[in-house]
């Protein structure tokens, strides 16, 4: 399945569906953060995770009072700039930390393509990982290099993620605990972050 095919089916689904395939994939993401600000000792690895924690609770809990505002405003705070780092794991970081403030700005504008910018986000962090691994090889034009990037293993892993996910999140109608506790043990079950890192 192509990309472009993956975010049209994506669009087809409802407002909630397509909340829930971000939350997953930023669950697949956050651990690229927090591994970041543990080796570089920036930052603060369980503020992002409990934001994902409220964005849980908000799937599961339509009402809940949560102020999404005061908590992108934290987020940014503990965003890494890239400039001031001389490591690769910056770029994973910066990706998760715009995916979830997309995240956040989806729900409270209720703009479901914010949901859709978190796919695209986990893709072009995938694929910033390959380039920068395929450095080494002898890549002489901008064609051969989306080639190498879009037959990678990792990226094929990353196209189906998004198609599972989509096929598992549009047949939920409503997402109770019950089918929040089933998503969060997919993530569980593939065992790795987006950029095929172990989950601890």
């Amino acid at each position: 399945m192509s990309k472009a095919n993956n975010f049209q089916k994506m669009r087809e689904l409802s407002f909630y569906q397509q909340a829930a395939v971000a939350i997953v994939l930023l669950e697949r993401m956050l651990p690229n953060y927090q591994l970041f600000a543990e080796v570089s000792s920036f930052g603060d690895a369980a503020q992002p995770r409990h934001t994902l924690d409220l964005v849980w609770e908000w799937l599961q809990v339509r009402r809940a009072k949560i102020n999404f505002e005061r908590l992108q405003d934290e987020l940014e705070l503990i965003t890494p700039e890239v400039s001031h780092f001389d490591m690769f794991g910056v770029y994973p970081a910066v990706d998760a930390m715009i995916a979830l403030d997309s995240m956040l700005n989806g729900i409270r504008e209720q703009d479901s393509m914010e949901f859709i910018n978190v796919a695209k986000i986990s893709q072009a962090s995938v694929a910033r990982l390959i380039e920068h691994e395929s450095a080494d090889l002898d890549i002489t034009t901008e064609a051969e290099l989306k080639k190498v990037v879009r037959e990678h293993d990792l990226m094929a892993y990353e196209m189906d993620c998004l198609a599972e996910l989509i096929e598992i999140c549009g047949a939920i109608q409503s997402f109770d605990r019950e089918q929040i506790q089933q998503l969060k043990a997919w993530v569980k079950e593939q065992g790795v972050t987006n950029l095929g890192m172990e989950l601890s």
